[in-house]
């Protein structure tokens, strides 16, 4: 085991200055006092709401004994004081919770990774490996089930929870990285030995501004600062265009490249560096996630026949990923909130299904532009009902008439139903027995209105009105 830094050592390393205390030898770090431990360094930073400085008495009663933050002043816990804690916070927790020991596989894109990740974690322990699991569904540490607080944590959560996993003795974890996770420095500190990439499309641009920005950021975790190898899917340009600017050892996905991947009714079969037959109770988007984990798994050093029989073993469903919830199996509640990702979920069910009812809601204070292409996406379907879904701090009246202006643009069939319960008991009852897509709430347990976040149980809901 790696020797654990004092906080001289700290503040010399990383360039801070240190109040006194400097023996100290802290445990663990924080960047939020929910996560302090006792012995643990306590990161204070300004958040989107406030500073961490304003919970100090939280982190000091349960347990902090060091302090690293960005703004002077006299505290009662010896203090590293650094101009940009945020952007040192990873290093200085990879050497203290040394974190180095478990294997990471890192899945990114902007549809599908989640369930890319819940898929190689299962195909992981299938294959005998005690696999953890960092996702925006939920986070796998031993026998631990935790909610997810953002897609990729705050980087001293991050290494917490790898920590946590070395003690309880998994030697493997696959980790969702998000492009937010990239540029505000939530990996630094990690490595990779795998990196995947799902797709891009338009998510986000709130934060980016354009594609090729939003591609940029997702690049970064195809270097060799944090992975020794990439997979890329190059169905769309912005996937070729990655594979092509990649410069460490990589693989290609699609037409006259390493793999090639064929979808069917019933599983899907990858050829090329690798043969993979899988006839499974799966399709359409769920079978290409999987199909990626799938190549993930083998890139990993995993042969493919063990990998084939691995697949026969697993759990398909995932909470909220195109998740039939009703015994019937016509009511599906899917987690899609991007126009490709609403798409993609629609022409699946309209293909398989013939006629759909979609049930659609956008969320505010998010990428505003995105929800007019949101409600194009649903084309082709019977009707569509317009819903509130995450408001926040935005008037949901104009988030819906924005969707509904769209959706009557294309000529569909469009009502309009503000309260999201009442919408899919609408949308069962139009359908009478034929196919429904909820598009939005996944499994997420809550809808976030003016700053709070509401109990609310979509699968729940949908399956009570199903009658099943």
């Amino acid at each position: 085991m790696n020797q654990v830094p004092s906080l001289a050592s700290i503040a010399s390393k990383f360039g801070g200055q240190l109040s006194s205390g400097g023996e100290l030898v802290p445990s663990g770090v924080a960047i939020g006092s929910a996560f302090v431990e006792p012995g643990y360094l306590f990161v204070a930073v300004q958040g989107a709401k406030s500073h961490g400085l304003d919970f100090l008495d939280e982190a000091i009663s349960k347990g902090a004994v060091g302090l690293l933050t960005d703004t002077p002043g006299e505290y009662p816990l010896p203090t590293i004081l650094h101009p940009d804690p945020r952007s040192i916070a990873g290093l200085v927790s990879a050497e203290i919770f040394d974190s180095g020991k478990v294997s990471l596989i890192g899945i990114t894109g902007t549809n599908g990774k989640t369930s890319t990740a819940i898929y190689l974690q299962r195909l992981l322990t299938a294959l005998g490996e005690s696999t953890g699991l960092i996702t925006s569904h939920q986070q796998l540490v031993g026998d631990q089930v935790f909610d997810s607080e953002l897609t990729t944590p705050e980087a001293p959560r991050l290494h917490q929870l790898l920590h946590k996993m070395q003690l309880a003795s998994q030697n493997r974890a696959v980790v969702e990285v998000s492009a937010q996770a990239l540029t505000r420095a939530r990996v630094q500190g990690l490595r990779f030995q795998v990196a995947g990439f799902a797709n891009l499309s338009r998510d986000h641009l709130d934060d980016y501004g354009d594609m090729d920005s939003y591609l940029e950021a997702k690049q970064a975790l195809f270097t060799s600062q944090y992975s020794d190898r990439a997979a890329v899917v190059c169905e769309d340009e912005w996937g070729k265009k990655l594979f092509e600017q990649i410069e460490i050892p990589k693989v290609g996905i699609g037409d006259h490249l390493g793999y090639q991947l064929e979808l069917s009714p019933k599983g899907f079969k990858i050829s090329g560096s690798a043969e993979v037959a899988a006839e499974l109770d799966v399709a359409g988007p769920m079978a290409k996630n999987l199909a990626l984990a799938s190549i993930l798994a083998i890139e990993a050093g995993f042969h493919p026949t063990e990998v084939q029989n691995a697949l026969e073993s697993i759990e398909l469903s995932i909470p909220g990923r195109l998740e039939a919830v009703d015994a019937a199996g016509n009511v599906f509640v899917d987690y899609a909130h991007t126009p490709a990702g609403v798409a993609a979920s629609v022409q699946h069910l309209l293909s398989t299904r013939g006629e759909l009812v979609v049930v659609l809601g956008a969320s505010g204070n998010r990428d505003k532009g995105k929800r007019a292409e949101m409600a194009r996406a649903c084309s082709g379907a019977l009707r569509l009902y317009v819903t509130d879904q995450h408001p926040r701090d935005e008037d949901p009246a104009a988030i819906r008439t924005a969707l509904m202006s769209a959706a009557l643009e294309v000529g569909l069939d469009a009502v309009e139903v503000a309260d999201p319960a009442e919408a899919i008991s609408q949308a069962i009852g139009y359908a009478s027995g034929g196919a429904v897509l909820w598009c939005g709430p996944g499994a997420l347990g809550y809808r976030e209105i003016a700053g709070k976040k509401v109990p609310f149980d979509a699968r729940k809901i949908a399956r009570e009105v199903a009658g099943s």
